[in-house]
């Protein structure tokens, strides 16, 4: 067995690594910002109707003032957990993860077209390429 043919295996293996390991990553992600949007509707949807009670309670003049304060102080914070979960910049994450898998994937692909082939050059910038 040749020494290039040694080092496109370890490259190989490296590559099958990462790559799991950004699947997995992104599988994560992928959750957590499922999560997040589930919360984030979730808490939009319940300061829209608490606005509403509070709308159709204003109208009606034998309702305590403070079961009206409390509603629109709820409704304020529910708007402002809403904002807080913003999840652009979980998707701005997740798509990085992806273009980074892509790459992975591309020099896993062009590792093999090499076919043992690999110089110790091209196995070093892959390292480096990679370190992340």
């Amino acid at each position: 067995m040749t020494e290039e043919y040694r080092v496109s295996e370890k490259v190989k293996a490296y590559l099958h690594r990462k790559r799991n390991d950004c699947r997995k990553e992104l599988i994560k992600l992928k959750r957590k910002r499922k999560i997040i949007k589930i919360i984030y509707i979730s808490t939009v949807v319940s300061s829209i109707v608490i606005s509403t009670v509070v709308a159709s309670l204003t109208s009606i003049i034998s309702v305590p003032i403070i079961v009206i304060a409390v509603l629109s102080a709820g409704s304020a914070i529910l708007t402002g957990v809403s904002s807080r979960f913003n999840f652009q910049n979980k998707k701005s994450e997740i798509n990085t993860l992806i273009d980074k898998l892509n790459k992975i994937q591309s020099k896993l692909d062009y590792v093999i077209s090499c076919n043992g082939d690999l110089t110790t050059a091209e196995y070093q910038q892959i390292l480096n390429d990679f370190n992340f």
